[in-house]
């Protein structure tokens, strides 16, 4: 039987294992003291393939609501995005070859797609669906072209589809030809004139979106967050609207300009103090150039995005509530704060009740549902 000195030994080598890197150890760890079953190995590896085929399950379902959702206000709002629109065709399709070896037998299962382009998401209402493609479907050829297997191949139908669809509308048909239980057809897309911001699902669990000027981001924890399918058109239209109003291109400009104002008071200062501020006053001018008219910001992709979920047919007079349930979430947001990003939580819904009486005014008197604009760019 082993002494009482050699289980001490054990206790500290295993503790001291843990602990590599750290600066000192002023206590034993301690160590567990049940007598574990051992794990399975072929158990393991059983279980681990079915939280990777939910995973792969889930995250597709959630990648088609935002399709789904999304969908009307790219398309109903087009004439907002000025030139900043695209060809539409409403589906998205994949290839297990742009997967991990290890997560590739799960996508299969999970996703129904192999190695040459697979249909994955059919928008409802779009291009794709009133031409009968459904997932599942294996894409072979956009016009005359074969697509490859892999990532390859989902890169040259994206692309292929884009040249086809690069002149301006209204956009020819393209003939796509798929196979469905191994069976040929062929389809005629017509696609669809979008705003050019796809909606992308980010992966976290915060209850969170943004836009950067090319996509809009909508993660897992704001889909969770939402009730509803309205007031997850809410987050989306406020995001896209950021993009179409071109806000990340003036903050970029704002902070430009911060920071130059700051880098001409280092060097003022430098040259009658002889001292070195490392910098400081430059990343001060570039701060406060992201937070000028941040709020303002805010406050115009609310009003733009309440008039694309309007001309996408979205009821409007309920948005407002969305605010008072995220004051709920981030009660520091109920008071004014100068020095926050985005405006009070009251404020919001008060504004949204006044662009949605503006909306209604708008749709009373048989008036195009545009934003207010005192320029135009």
């Amino acid at each position: 039987m082993a002494s009482s000195f050699e289980h001490s030994g054990r206790r500290w080598r295993g503790c001291l294992a843990v602990a590599t890197g750290t600066l000192a150890l002023s206590v034993a760890c301690a160590a567990p003291r049940s007598t574990l079953p051992a794990a399975d190995q072929a158990a393991l590896a059983r279980e681990r393939r079915i939280q990777q085929e939910l995973a792969f399950q889930v995250q597709q379902e959630r990648r088609q609501r935002l399709a789904d959702l999304s969908w009307p206000l790219r398309r109903d709002g087009a004439a907002l995005c000025g030139d900043r629109v695209a060809a539409g065709f409403g589906f998205a399709f994949d290839s297990s070859g742009r997967y991990e070896p290890g997560e590739r037998a799960a996508v299969s299962s999970a996703l129904g797609i192999g190695l040459l382009p697979t249909v994955t998401t059919v928008v409802r209402g779009g291009p794709a669906d009133y031409a009968d493609i459904q997932p599942g479907d294996v894409l072979t050829h956009v016009g005359r072209y074969r697509l490859n297997e892999g990532a390859a191949g989902v890169e040259q139908g994206l692309r292929w589809l884009a040249e086809f669809a690069s002149s301006p509308p209204p956009f020819p048909a393209v003939t796509v030809r798929l196979e469905r239980n191994g069976e040929p057809y062929v389809q005629e897309l017509v696609p669809d004139l979008v705003c050019a911001y796809p909606v992308v699902l980010a992966e976290s669990d915060a209850i969170n979106a943004y836009a950067d000027g090319s996509a809009a981001y909508i993660t897992n924890g704001m889909l969770r967050f939402t009730e509803s399918d309205e007031e997850l058109q809410v987050v989306i239209a406020h995001e896209l609207a950021h993009n179409l109003a071109g806000h990340l291109t003036d903050r970029q400009q704002n902070m430009a300009v911060g920071g130059l104002l700051g880098l001409a008071a280092d060097i003022l200062l430098s040259r009658a103090t002889g001292v070195n501020s490392g910098g400081v006053l430059t990343a001060a001018g570039l701060a406060a150039g992201a937070r000028a008219y941040s709020q303002d910001f805010e406050r115009e992709a609310d009003y733009v995005g309440m008039y694309l979920l309007a001309r996408a047919g979205v009821e409007t007079a309920e948005v407002a509530r969305f605010w008072r349930r995220m004051a709920v979430e981030h009660a520091g947001g109920i008071e004014n704060d100068h020095r926050s990003t985005h405006p009070s939580t009251p404020e919001r819904f008060v504004r949204l009740d006044a662009a949605h009486a503006e909306i209604e005014a708008k749709q009373a008197a048989g008036e195009p549902l545009l934003p207010n604009r005192t320029d135009e760019r």
